[in-house]
């Protein structure tokens, strides 16, 4: 009998502590989204794409301006394409651009003494050169469920003096709808 009065006693003891409540505002969490129809899926061999631009001599450039002597061929490929969504679909490129030249995307060399004086030229399929950061210029029309984009990239000398080393570039890319 005392061992359940005192259990009783514990319980009732501890019931002001659980009755109250404290409320403090602690801080705001702020969740952000879209919903968006677009026409088409980038396929997930295309999501993250490693180009391996190859090797070059740094006195295959002939000046600034000059390009490498070849490019570098990439794809693109779109699933699940709906024309009844969108009747055309373009790819914005995006990017980090040199001071010296806007019309590339920076190329940055690895570690301490890395490659410098280049950045690196995007080509549509028709060779026309992609400007970074800005609407496409072209437009194709959706009109099967895959797509697939060809694209070609370079090395572009930027200034006088090159520095031979491990070079890398990061680039975004965005399906448009016009």
């Amino acid at each position: 009998m005392m061992k359940n009065v005192a259990a009783l006693a514990l319980i009732m003891g501890t019931l002001p502590v659980l009755a109250q409540t404290v409320v403090l505002d602690s801080g705001q969490i702020h969740l952000r989204g879209s919903l968006v129809n677009g026409a088409c899926a980038v396929a997930s061999e295309s999501e993250d794409l490693r180009v391996q631009m190859g090797q070059y001599r740094t006195n295959a450039f002939s000046g600034v301006g000059s390009f490498a002597p070849t490019s570098a061929a990439f794809t693109l490929r779109l699933v699940d394409c709906a024309s009844d969504v969108s009747r055309y679909v373009g790819v914005l490129f995006s990017g980090d651009t040199p001071q010296e030249d806007p019309l590339v995307f920076v190329a940055r060399g690895t570690g301490g003494e890395g490659a410098k004086g280049v950045g690196v030229a995007l080509f549509d399929q028709q060779q026309r050169q992609i400007i970074p950061n800005t609407l496409p210029t072209s437009w194709v029309a959706i009109s099967a469920e895959e797509m697939t984009f060809h694209f070609t990239a370079r090395y572009r000398a930027i200034a006088e003096n090159i520095m031979p080393g491990h070079l890398y570039s990061d680039v975004w890319f965005t399906l448009v709808y016009p």
